[in-house]
């Protein structure tokens, strides 16, 4: 299978360069090498319960941690245009809106849940699109570590192929969508479901 072989919905691998290993020649291969890379921001950030204070510089650095062997732009804002996401010339004034929004959702007066809150930071993530690649995993590892911080149960994430072979992936781009317009109910269904599992 081709390394450019790409993913409906995925962000399309047109580009590789910055890609660290040179021995990756398949889009199975770099899964492979990325999902190790992941793990140790998993391991760093799962496994410990630490105060979290959401910034521009925190949500560069998971992402660094999660690609940083994978990719020499790991942890650095796009500036070129995908064809998802949104303009890279206003991504870092969007997270900082994201940044602010979060602090005002977790304001005491605020009524949003903790799991409202973590569905609309990952949707943000997404939406936004401020890395070249990896965007959905780090919007929803981010949620993950959110809702970890806040002693909240986390969903179980199908892996990347299960997704894909499962029609899962459909229904998750399909919520993602209606966020896009601003209606939550289908992307907080979708991922309390995870939750039960």
């Amino acid at each position: 299978m081709p390394l450019i072989e790409n993913i409906p919905g995925a962000t399309p691998l047109d580009d590789l360069s910055g890609l660290i290993p040179t021995h990756i020649t398949t889009r199975q291969q770099l899964n492979e090498w990325e999902a190790a890379n992941i793990l140790q921001a998993v391991k760093k950030y799962l496994t410990r319960r630490e105060p979290l204070e959401v910034s521009l510089e925190w949500l560069k650095e998971v992402h660094r941690i999660m690609f940083a062997e994978t990719w020499e732009w790991a942890g650095t804002f796009r500036k070129k245009p995908l064809s998802i996401g949104i303009d890279w010339h206003n991504i870092p004034e969007q997270m900082k809106i994201l940044v602010d929004d979060l602090k005002y959702w977790q304001a005491e007066e605020s009524t949003m849940s903790v799991f409202n809150q973590s569905v609309r930071l990952h949707h943000c993530l997404v939406k936004i699109h401020p890395f070249v690649n990896g965007n959905g995993r780090h919007s929803r590892l981010v949620a993950d570590i959110f809702l970890f911080a806040n002693k909240q149960q986390l969903p179980i994430w199908p892996d990347n192929e299960l997704i894909v072979a499962s029609g899962i992936r459909q229904q998750y781009i399909a919520a993602l969508q209606s966020a896009d317009k601003g209606d939550f109910k289908p992307l907080e269904k979708f991922t309390a479901e995870l939750i039960k599992r």
